[in-house]
């Protein structure tokens, strides 16, 4: 009984904590926390050396009279990766010519570092869900229903920001001269020069690591077998919640719902005995939790998401399931 209590305190303590950083903000004091490898769009990010500064600075012709949009210094020389046209794509903020084009980039850019930190705080959600009390499920459930809710409207948002931003920019660059084109392109591949040498320089710093790293990697790869394979022999009851389930195509209106879905929620699918491809999300220990579950779905746009039962990977009705799980 006492180990119960604290565990419903830990639960209650985490569940708290999460509800409290459920609101996001986009003002750039907010991004100082943020971890470094969220603060970018490309594969890696290369600090800048001054010369590399003076050289972006020289980049942008402004028209006169325009009121740049300000990045926050913290972001003012993060690496991005935006192409704008077939001919032209920008590495950095600075490469902007449009001040409404770069802030309309910035907050496409900005509200993708909130799509990310959502989908972990919401699957971290989910993880306190199947080990809480039934008495805070409820709860917890509206809160990811809440988060799951928000991540759509970014999902939808986001890449009209970003096509916003390429249609002023390509725009801009449709009209220019042939002479302003072709000094930005000189310009670009010095920029990229610059940035090839740093990054030259980081893979052979990392050289001398490379034992330990291999080392390392062997050892989180061995560990991930090791759990694999105790997943595998698992007896246990596993509940899913069946979204679809088709003999041939599957129609378009099905297949944009499954991808919708998928966005926020990890979809699997396989091929029964039958030859239907069945398509599912969850991974479920009890009836109750699948209902709930369930019931989630359906406020997402499924409109008959089926409680599907599983025993050592084999389909089961949902009776022998309870069944065997004691859930009677």
């Amino acid at each position: 009984m006492l180990i119960l209590s604290k565990t419903s305190i830990k639960t209650t303590t985490l569940l708290v904590l999460f509800i409290l950083s459920s609101s996001f903000s986009f003002a750039s004091k907010a991004l100082d926390n943020l971890p470094e490898e969220h603060l970018f769009s490309a594969a890696f990010y290369l600090p800048l050396n001054d010369t590399i500064k003076r050289e972006i600075a020289s980049e942008t012709k402004v028209p006169e009279k325009s009121v740049d949009f300000i990045i926050p210094e913290i972001l003012a020389n993060k690496i991005i990766d935006f192409q704008v046209n077939s001919e032209i794509s920008y590495l950095s903020f600075r490469h902007f010519v449009r001040s409404e084009a770069k802030k309309s980039f910035f907050n496409a850019w900005i509200k993708e570092i909130e799509l990310k930190k959502l989908l972990a705080h919401t699957d971290s959600l989910r993880k306190i869900y199947s080990h809480a009390a039934n008495e805070q499920k409820d709860q917890i459930a509206s809160v990811i229903l809440k988060s799951e809710q928000q991540t759509i409207t970014l999902n939808e948002e986001i890449p009209a920001l970003y096509e916003n931003a390429r249609n002023i920019e390509d725009r801009y660059w449709q009209t220019t001269t042939a002479e302003e084109l072709t000094s930005f392109r000189a310009k670009l591949g010095n920029f990229k020069d610059s940035l090839d040498q740093i990054a030259r320089k980081i893979h052979e710093q990392a050289q001398s690591n490379t034992e330990t790293s291999t080392d390392t990697l062997m050892l989180q790869i061995e560990q991930t077998k090791a759990t694999e394979a105790k997943a595998d022999t698992n007896p246990e009851i596993i509940y899913k919640i069946q979204i679809g389930a088709f003999k041939g195509k599957i129609p378009e209106p099905s297949n944009k719902l499954i991808k919708k879905l998928s966005v926020i929620r990890k979809v699997e699918n396989y091929v029964d005995d039958k030859g239907v491809k069945v398509f599912t999300t969850g991974n479920l220990r009890t009836h109750q939790e699948a209902v709930t579950l369930q019931n989630q779905i359906k406020q997402e746009g499924v409109k008959n998401p089926i409680v599907a039962a599983y025993h050592k990977g084999k389909r089961i009705t949902v009776a022998e399931a309870k069944k065997i799980n004691k859930e009677l």
